[in-house]
C-alpha cells in the first residue's frame, strides 16, 4: 500500500488458523492488526476501547455474524471502514453485505496483492468488490421467482429446509440426519443468507412458495 499513514485493522473470523494466516499475510510497516476476534460481539467489545481504521470480517460467525456486525458498526462508528472477507460468492449475499454498509467484499480465495488493493481502496473511500464478483454490484438484487430459480442448494440444504418447513427443531433435525446440532445451525444460517430472508419464518414462507426443498434424482 502506497501510504505513509499506518492503517489499524481488526480482523474477525471464527477460525483461528485463518485469523493467524491473514494477520501474518497483511501485517507490514503500514498495516497494524490491533485485534483478532472470533465473532461480531467480540469486535464490538474491542471497539469500546480501540478505534481501528478498518474492520475485516467473515460473514458466517457464531453469536453475531458479519452482516449484523456491519450494520451495528455503521450505526455506532460510521467512520470505520468495513470489508467482508468471505467464501460466499452468491450475488444475494454479496448485495446483502453491501446494502448493510460494507465498504468492500472480497473472496477468501483472493491473493495477497488483491487483499492489499482492497484495503487500500476501502481506505480511500472506494467500494471494492473481488474481480470475480464485481459484476453483481451493478444490479439491484431482489428475491423474485426468477432469481430464486438461479440459487443452487445442496441436497443436504434441501433436506434441512424441508424439515424446517415441517417445524422440526434443530436438535431433532440433527438426530434425523445424524449430524451435529451446530452443523444444522450452520446450514440454517447459510440458507437464510442464500435466500435473502431474516428469520426461520421467512425461510418457511419462501421454501413453501417455491418448493425449494425438492431433491432431484433421489
Amino acid at each position: 500500500m502506497e501510504t505513509n499513514k499506518k492503517t489499524n485493522i481488526i480482523i474477525a473470523d471464527d477460525h483461528s488458523i485463518f485469523l493467524e494466516g491473514i494477520t501474518a499475510l497483511i501485517s507490514s510497516n503500514t498495516i497494524n492488526v490491533i485485534a483478532n476476534c472470533k465473532n461480531g460481539q467480540e469486535v464490538l467489545d474491542v471497539l469500546k476501547t480501540q478505534k481501528p481504521d478498518l474492520v475485516i470480517s467473515d460473514i458466517n460467525m457464531p453469536i453475531m455474524d458479519g452482516i449484523t456486525l456491519t450494520k451495528k458498526i455503521k450505526k455506532l462508528y460510521p467512520d470505520i471502514k468495513i470489508m467482508m472477507l468471505s467464501m460466499y460468492e452468491e450475488k444475494y449475499i454479496i448485495n446483502k453485505a453491501l446494502k448493510g454498509g460494507a465498504d468492500g467484499y472480497i473472496s477468501k480465495n483472493s491473493g495477497k496483492e488483491e487483499i492489499l488493493n482492497a484495503i487500500e481502496d476501502c481506505m480511500k473511500g472506494k467500494k471494492y468488490i473481488s474481480n470475480t464478483q464485481s459484476k453483481f454490484i451493478q444490479s439491484n438484487i431482489k428475491s423474485n421467482d426468477k432469481e430464486l430459480r438461479d440459487i443452487t442448494l445442496t441436497n443436504r440444504e434441501k433436506q434441512i429446509l424441508k424439515l424446517i418447513t415441517e417445524e422440526v427443531s434443530n436438535s431433532d433435525i440433527a438426530l434425523k440426519l445424524d449430524i451435529s446440532k451446530r452443523t444444522v445451525e450452520t446450514h440454517k444460517k447459510n440458507l437464510i443468507l442464500k435466500l435473502g430472508v431474516t428469520s426461520t419464518v421467512g425461510l418457511i414462507k419462501i421454501a413453501m412458495k417455491n418448493k425449494l426443498f425438492t431433491i432431484k434424482n433421489k
